[in-house]
């Protein structure tokens, strides 16, 4: 992602340098996340009860919590750049159902077209600023509900809850995976530019 922000919003090396470590810091602790997050899913299935499962689901928190913290300096980051109008018109121009279908064919994303469709919406509005911005959001989205989930482990609810945590944290990997794949188009390709007078 360095050389898109690089690119797209003229950072200086400093601030392209901290990014690039916050964020693949903020990278690792989603995937630890995830992990924690199974743990406690299999401990409530199969295990002795809810309580090791509470264990791995505040540790799959914390980490959340840290993701979530991470990505906001990363924005901040971001937002000292400046977007050009002309960087801003490819953001809004690219064909994001071409990318998609790109992606699938390669196996590089997942198939989840309406999370796709609103990942394309925020990097329309917004640029990197706003994917980063909407990235966090998500992470703080889903630490949110396993920590409601934890107030209330034994309540009647709580089964139907850990299936909504389960499927925020797919969807938030889903997500991860959209912005990873992509950060490897070169910024400012015409190739992958909407024709204009053409319906996006």
């Amino acid at each position: 992602m360095s050389a898109v922000c690089n690119k797209i919003l003229a950072l200086s090396e400093e601030g392209l340098r901290d990014k690039k470590r916050l964020a693949q810091t903020a990278g690792t602790e989603l995937t630890a996340a995830a992990s924690e997050l199974c743990r406690a899913l299999e401990l409530a299935e199969h295990g002795d009860g809810l309580g090791g499962a509470a264990v791995y689901a505040a540790a799959a928190q914390d980490r959340l919590g840290n993701a979530a913290r991470l990505l906001a300096q990363v924005g901040d980051i971001l937002a000292t750049g400046t977007l050009t109008e002309e960087s801003a018109s490819w953001y809004r121009r690219l064909d994001y159902d071409r990318l998609y279908r790109s992606g699938l064919s390669l196996g590089q994303v997942p198939h989840s077209i309406e999370l796709w469709q609103a990942f394309a919406r925020q990097a329309a509005k917004g640029g990197p600023v706003g994917i980063c911005r909407d990235m966090r959001g998500r992470t703080v989205a889903v630490a949110t509900l396993i920590g409601n989930w934890l107030e209330r482990t034994d309540g009647p609810e709580s089964d139907g809850a850990l299936l909504r945590i389960q499927s925020a944290m797919a969807d938030l990997a889903a997500y991860a995976q959209f912005v990873a794949f992509a950060n490897k188009v070169e910024p400012r390709d015409p190739a992958w530019l909407t024709p204009l007078g053409s319906v996006a």
